[in-house]
C-alpha cells in the first residue's frame, strides 16, 4: 500500500472543505441550472444520499440513483494512490463511474423530465 504525505492529504481535504464552504455561502447552488435552466448530471445527489442514509430507498432512486456510485468513485479518485492496483484498472474504475453518471443522466432526461 502506497502512503501519501500528510501535506498532500491536508491539501486534498482542505480543497474539498473550501468547496463545501463556498457552496454553502453562494446564492447560486447549481450554475448549470441557474444559467441554462435544466438539471445537471449531479442534481438531486445530496437529497438522494440523505434519503439513502435515512433508509428511504424509493426516494433515493427518485432523486438520483447515480449518487452512491458517484460518491464512491470520487472518494476512490481522491485516494487512488492508497490502492495497490494497476493504474489502468484505477482509471477504468473512474471512467466507469463517469459513464454510469452520464447514462443515468440521459435516462433521467428521456424518462423523467417532461
Amino acid at each position: 500500500m502506497k502512503r501519501i504525505s500528510f501535506k498532500r492529504f491536508l491539501g486534498i481535504h482542505s480543497a474539498a472543505l473550501a468547496a463545501v464552504v463556498l457552496y454553502l455561502l453562494s446564492p447560486v447552488k447549481c450554475p448549470i441550472k441557474y444559467f441554462f435552466h435544466f438539471d445537471c448530471p449531479t442534481c438531486g445527489m445530496t437529497r438522494a444520499m440523505l434519503s439513502l442514509l435515512r433508509g428511504d430507498v424509493s426516494a433515493y432512486f427518485d432523486f438520483n440513483p447515480a449518487a452512491l456510485p458517484f460518491v464512491l468513485v470520487v472518494l476512490f479518485a481522491l485516494h487512488k494512490n492508497l490502492f495497490p492496483i494497476n493504474s489502468r484498472v484505477k482509471n477504468g474504475i473512474i471512467i466507469g463511474g463517469a459513464v454510469c453518471v452520464f447514462i443515468t443522466y440521459i435516462l433521467r432526461i428521456i424518462f423523467v423530465n417532461k
